[in-house]
């Protein structure tokens, strides 16, 4: 879990922490949320709405998480595998992509399918 990697965690909120540019104003998908911690991080750095898509339970206690910080206007949650999920309507697109998916987790969280489809 990304959460208890200390070095990926801190370089993943450093970055987006520090370049707000990116993500002022922004529509962001967060691809393979797992716990919201990218979407909370990418809603912190001024985005403005952040749609956070998990395939597995772990989008439920995402969820719960975004409404204890008070960002559930900010973060939607979406359960689902991101090439079978829609946008809601009117959302044509998205500014950025964040996800977290590096390490064994492409295998053992059966991920690396999603990505590669063309």
């Amino acid at each position: 879990m990304m959460i208890q990697d200390k070095v990926r965690t801190s370089t993943s909120t450093s970055f987006i922490l520090t370049n707000p540019i990116l993500f002022r104003d922004a529509v962001v998908l967060d691809v393979g949320c797992g716990t919201g911690i990218l979407s909370l991080l990418a809603a912190e750095s001024g985005a403005m709405h952040v749609y956070a898509a998990d395939a597995s339970d772990i989008a439920e206690k995402a969820g719960q998480i975004i409404r204890t910080n008070g960002l559930e206007n900010v973060i939607t949650v979406i359960r689902g595998k991101v090439e079978e999920i829609s946008l809601p309507d009117g959302v044509g697109h998205v500014h950025a992509i964040v996800s977290e998916w590096m390490g064994y987790a492409l295998f053992y969280e059966s991920m690396l399918d999603s990505p590669s489809r063309p």
